[in-house]
């Protein structure tokens, strides 16, 4: 289905999904961003547009979600305040570490935005690293589109064993950034 959204509607649909993705609908970018990556192998539009719009989207959909997050706080059960609390301070402690890692990592990408806006963490700095984090992995998977080119039905078919490696290699990676970003960030 999204090879056909890709096929009729090209950027706009790359654009549609992504803003989607973002804003926590189950749309996998390592399925859309990849395909649009091979559309530019074939000439349909240059490598870095599909970089260029698909990290756009992701900053507009991550905005929808980090709103969402901040004005829909008041309305979650009260049994949820002490995990809202963690979650918050977390945020305040870490935000800005999270936001630019997660954006880099499969699955936890997409769930950045809510947390972040109910933690209040400053919409600025949500969305610079949202777009500094977004563009490297936009990058990636086009690139891996565009290379892969010729080969897209190999991709296609052994998509979700290369999602599960990712997510088995960049969890354990993003788990360990963040419980150690502050002396991380000490060494940068």
């Amino acid at each position: 289905m999204i090879e056909e959204l890709v096929a009729a509607y090209g950027l706009w649909a790359v654009f549609a999904t992504m803003v989607l993705e973002s804003a926590m609908v189950p749309i996998p970018s390592e399925v859309v961003v990849p395909l649009a990556g091979f559309f530019a192998s074939r000439g349909a539009f240059g490598l870095w547009t599909v970089v260029w719009v698909s990290t756009f989207a992701n900053l507009i959909g991550s905005l929808l979600a980090y709103y969402l997050g901040k004005f829909a706080r008041p309305y979650f059960p009260h049994f949820m305040e002490a995990h809202l609390e963690l979650a918050e301070k977390f945020f305040r402690k870490h935000g800005r570490w999270a936001v630019l890692t997660g954006r880099m990592l499969p699955a936890i990408r997409t769930f950045m935005s809510m947390p972040a806006g109910m933690a209040h963490m400053p919409i600025v700095w949500f969305a610079v690293l949202t777009f500094l984090g977004s563009l490297p992995w936009n990058f990636l998977m086009a690139w891996l589109g565009f290379t892969l080119g010729r080969n897209w039905t190999l991709v296609h078919h052994y998509g979700r064993y290369i999602l599960a490696g990712l997510v088995v290699v960049g969890l354990p990676a993003g788990i360990y950034i963040l419980r150690n970003a502050r002396k991380l960030a000490g060494k940068l």
